[in-house]
């Protein structure tokens, strides 16, 4: 029995501007739709060519609507068995979209995402606001998905998946992808190349400059802090075995912590500060081997005091902590990932707290920048990584987990950089007002920091990346994640978590 041939609806946008429409029109004619429906805003109905108001539907989006509001009004009103939505920045060849449907009009697939392609170099064009879907595909168990989701145009969705979500729910795309890609419907991503002559441009829509997130980044990332808050506590990630039993203390009586040695205030004298004074804090487990090593290169730094946080060592890591007159701050158990920061930070008594971690060696001269930053009035200085990993940042789920917090701050301007790669530091007086307990999560210790309003900035490269002692049982894994990335996209769950119930995305902060 021959199948009968699969009908097209086609809805395209004019949400800021109508001067796409014409072309975008005439590309589509080409495939033989079933219908075109323009979804357009109202203040824009004058505009629109004569060939629009002949020969396609128009649906008026009045009033303030979300930027996803006329997908949902068009999907409402489309008959066809296959819905194919088109963006109002790129043009596309008749035998692009083509190829782009195919699977969707002969084969089994419910879902069709795309993703962009630039011919030229043979590469994608990468968007730092892709880190984003990365992550939560990933989490979604969809990682063949890549950064590919309902938000990006074009895509296309057949009658049953649009029968599963119902039409109301593309006005939320974030939402609709969730409920889709969890659900296990049926999905594909093909690639796409736009025209490359006569390109539309709407700067309300996408122009920016270099650090600043244009009015669709915006909208994405609103989308995509929304579908956190919907999620499990921590997306049901663990957060490596921290001990909240002693985090707790912390906000209490300090003299719980079992300080077994309090070392000599001032460590050092020195005038190097202007008169401020400077706490390093080491978390330290089983690191006999570089823990001399790494103090040897701190006091360089001539700090007031150095603190040792010895959790869970078999070895003569106390000993050696002891030896050089630190405070030394031993628990015979571990204490779980980055509490040993947390606990650190509540005994420290300097103006400026640098985290460093026993591991391995970071030179004096690559740890001072981020102590004079500190000194110069910087709340926290972080540190630069762009150079040390992948320009492509959605290959990594993690990378992409931390280019998308700081862009869920509105702050494209610090990329990758995040307060869980040591070095960095902070001032106390600044940071003490959020609660220590947060850098246990230094995602959410991040998140809260932006959110306050400290000042924050990348002041100088260490490849800690490269340096870091690799750990089978933490970061590899046979199959899926390793618990390490589980435990940090974990944490940067919590911090959109805390995003969202601050308020979610906003433009100025």
């Amino acid at each position: 029995m021959e199948r009968r041939a699969r009908t097209l609806s086609i809805i395209i946008p004019a949400t800021f501007q109508a001067k796409h429409v014409e072309q975008q029109i005439a590309q589509c004619l080409r495939l033989q739709p079933l219908e075109i429906i323009l979804t357009v805003s109202a203040h824009l109905l004058d505009f629109l060519p004569a060939s629009a108001k002949s020969g396609c539907h128009v649906v008026s989006i009045d009033g303030p609507a979300n930027l996803f509001a006329g997908r949902a009004l068009g999907a409402e009103q489309a008959k066809g068995d296959i819905l194919l939505f088109l963006g109002e920045d790129c043009f596309y060849p008749e035998s692009s979209l083509r190829r782009f449907l195919f699977p969707i009009q002969y084969e089994n697939v419910e879902v069709l995402l795309s993703r962009e392609v630039c011919r030229g170099r043979g590469m994608k064009r990468a968007k730092p606001v892709h880190s984003l879907a990365r992550m939560l595909n990933d989490l979604y168990g969809r990682k063949e998905l890549r950064e590919a989701s309902l938000l990006e145009m074009p895509h296309a969705l057949s009658r049953d998946a649009l029968r599963k979500i119902g039409a109301d729910r593309l006005a939320y795309p974030g939402e609709a992808h969730r409920y889709l890609a969890s659900g296990g419907a049926i999905m594909r991503v093909q690639p796409m190349e736009p025209a490359k002559d006569d390109m539309p441009f709407s700067p309300e829509l996408s122009a920016t400059w270099l650090f600043e997130l244009s009015t669709w980044e915006q909208a994405v990332i609103a989308e995509q802090v929304h579908v956190c808050s919907l999620l499990p506590s921590r997306g049901g990630m663990g957060d490596g075995g921290r001990r909240w039993d002693i985090l707790n203390r912390l906000q209490g009586n300090e003299s719980q912590l079992p300080v077994k040695q309090s070392g000599n205030w001032p460590l050092c004298q020195t005038e190097l500060y202007g008169g401020q004074h400077l706490s390093v804090i080491i978390p330290a487990c089983n690191e006999a081997a570089t823990l001399g090593r790494v103090i040897k290169e701190v006091l360089q730094l001539e700090p007031s005091e150095i603190i040792v946080v010895v959790n869970g060592s078999q070895d003569q890591t106390a000993q050696i902590a002891k030896q050089h007159g630190t405070v030394v701050v031993e628990f015979p158990e571990p204490l779980g990932v980055d509490t040993g920061r947390a606990v650190g930070a509540s005994l420290a008594r300097g103006d400026i707290l640098l985290f460093v971690d026993a591991d391995f060696v970071v030179p004096a001269m690559d740890l001072y920048p981020f102590v004079r930053a500190c000194q110069l009035r910087c709340d926290v200085a972080l540190n630069d990584q762009r150079d040390f990993l992948p320009a492509v940042r959605t290959d990594n789920v993690v990378v992409a987990a931390r280019q998308g917090l700081n862009l869920a701050a509105n702050r494209k301007d610090l990329d990758i950089a995040s307060m869980l790669v040591v070095p960095f530091a902070l001032r106390r007086e600044s940071f003490a007002p959020l609660g220590w307990t947060l850098l246990a999560c230094p995602p959410k210790a991040q998140m809260a920091a932006m959110l306050a309003g400290l000042t924050i900035n990348q002041v100088h490269q260490v490849d800690s990346f490269g340096m870091n002692r690799l750990r089978p049982e933490k970061h590899l894994a046979p199959f899926g994640r390793s618990p390490a990335a589980c435990q940090i996209v974990g944490d940067h769950i919590e911090a959109f978590q805390l995003l969202a119930e601050r308020g979610g995305f906003a433009k100025e902060r």
